[in-house]
This record gives C-alpha cells, sequence and structure tokens, in this order.
C-alpha cells in the first residue's frame, strides 16, 4: 500500500515536472517559423547590410541564451532553434566574445547579407562551448527550415556588466 502510494505521488511529479518543462520550452519557441515569417522582414535599407544571426536546434542548448556581441555592443540573446536579423551600414564588423573566445572579423556589403551560425560545442573546441561562424548563405537557408524569427532582444541586461 504504501509502495502504491509512493509511485502515485511520483507519476504525479513526473507530469508535473513534463507540464512545466513544455510550458518553459513552449516561451523560448516564441515566434513563427522562419519559412513563413521571413516575407514579413522588412525591405532593406539601401544604404544598410543585414547580418542573419542563428542557432540550430539542440536539446542540451535549449535554456540558455548566448549574446550576440558585435563591435563591443551587446546586440541581442540568440536561442536554440531561433533565428534573428540585425541591419548595420557596410563595412568592417567584428563578432566578440568574452572568457577567451578570438573574436573575429568580417566585412560586410552595402545591400549584402551575411549569416552567422552560433553553435554549442565541447570545452575542447572553445572555452565557454560556444562558436560562432559565418556561413555560406546557401548552407544557412538548407539549416532554417525549424527555426523560429525572434525580435531581437537582451533578455537579462543588468547580468551583462
Amino acid at each position: 500500500m504504501v509502495f502504491e502510494k509512493c509511485i502515485e505521488k511520483f507519476s504525479i511529479l513526473l507530469r508535473l515536472s513534463a507540464l512545466l518543462l513544455t510550458f518553459s520550452l513552449v516561451g523560448c519557441a516564441s515566434g513563427n517559423l522562419y519559412s513563413v515569417a521571413k516575407k514579413d522582414i522588412p525591405t532593406l535599407k539601401p544604404d544598410m547590410g543585414r547580418i542573419f544571426v542563428y542557432r540550430s536546434f539542440n536539446p542540451l542548448s535549449l535554456l540558455r541564451p548566448l549574446v550576440f556581441k558585435l563591435d563591443g555592443k551587446n546586440i541581442a540573446d540568440t536561442y536554440s532553434a531561433t533565428i534573428f536579423y540585425h541591419d548595420v551600414k557596410p563595412g568592417k564588423h567584428t563578432i566578440n566574445f568574452t572568457g577567451g573566445h578570438p573574436d573575429f572579423s568580417f566585412n560586410l556589403t552595402m545591400g549584402g547579407a551575411v549569416y552567422i551560425r552560433y553553435s554549442v560545442v565541447p570545452d575542447e573546441v572553445a572555452k565557454g562551448n560556444a562558436i560562432a561562424e559565418l556561413v555560406d548563405p546557401k548552407v544557412a537557408i538548407n539549416e532554417l527550415n525549424n527555426v523560429r524569427l525572434i525580435e531581437k532582444t537582451i533578455r537579462y541586461p543588468d547580468e551583462l556588466g
């Protein structure tokens, strides 16, 4: 009898945990699928370039945002299975990292677009378990099937220091 009550309590706890996890993941997955939402992205101004920043789905990184930092400024959080865009003046731009990552630079042309993919990797690959890399547009488009277009925001700006 006692064993049955323990099993019943465990079952209730397990269901409640699954429900809470589902709700927390739904909060991270706000926004429409990129394949649907891309038609709503405004036209690029003629004197600007566009940076698309995305992360593919990775269950190990669902609850860990990474900050996209461009030219020394915190721009937005990136989340698993999301994409956002950021319009900037053409020219040389630098992706900045903290925690020992090497910064890297790229050139953005007037009216051009670049795709930057953030990935979670083992410590042996990068300190802090994250890398950002420029991705060929054709490769990026194929990887965007299941990502959601989100507004660019920093969720906890006070924690960035």
